[in-house]
């Protein structure tokens, strides 16, 4: 198999022209991802489709493109378009009724949330952008997840060589804030401190990313 692409918790490797496996380094509950995903399919959301699993493995659709940072990195003029895409999808995902057994991290709420959906997780294929990696799929406000949304795009840690470069101070910074004018920014922001508590309780978290998160919580009105 040939490794397509790899993060801090899993890695993707290419079993055809059609679809692709994605590993878990340790197992995971693989059924509640699969069932999310064919959830919010059904509800007309842009997925991939589950084809098979394993505790430790789903084999999902391929969807060949870029990835929204790598289209960043190579045409960052195409900014403002690219956070209203990634707005839009928080709106239209959180128009999904949760069921009750997916898990509440952020509250109280009745609907989808992504909890990881930022630009590295949005692949722009070629019938439009497709939101991938669904591990962390809850339940909850939608003004929550763009909370998190928000401080991931702020202070995380990007990996893969040129896509830092869409993360230097002032890219992240402009389009953190063309993002969060597709909300209501106080809503969003009721939100910070219980998205930041979920940021720093994630074992993935790296201790230089400790910081930042810190920082932006004390530096932030809401």
């Amino acid at each position: 198999m040939r490794l397509l692409a790899q993060g801090r918790d899993s890695q993707v490797f290419a079993l055809d022209g059609e679809r692709v496996l994605r590993r878990y380094r340790e197992a995971r509950c693989t059924p509640r991802e699969a069932a999310v995903m064919e959830l919010v399919r059904a509800n007309g959301y842009p997925a991939p489709r589950v084809h098979d699993l394993t505790p430790t493995d789903l084999v999902i659709d391929r969807v060949d493109g870029p990835t929204m940072a790598e289209d960043l990195t190579r045409r960052p003029w195409r900014m403002r378009a690219h956070a209203r895409t990634l707005a839009s999808l928080h709106h239209r995902l959180h128009d999904v009724v949760a069921p009750d057994w997916l898990r509440a991290p952020l509250g109280d709420g009745a609907v989808v949330l992504h909890l990881d959906l930022h630009p590295l997780n949005v692949i722009l294929g070629r019938d439009g952008p497709v939101v991938i990696d669904w591990a962390n799929a809850a339940r909850g406000p939608g003004d929550a997840d763009a909370a998190l949304t928000w401080l991931l795009v702020l202070t995380g840690e990007l990996d893969a060589g040129p896509v830092t470069r869409l993360v230097g101070r002032f890219g992240r910074k402009t389009f953190a804030g063309m993002f969060l004018r597709r909300f209501v920014r106080s809503s969003v922001l009721a939100h910070l401190d219980a998205a930041a508590a979920y940021r720093l309780a994630d074992p993935n978290l790296r201790p230089s990313e400790v910081g930042p998160v810190r920082e932006l919580l004390s530096r932030t009105t809401r």
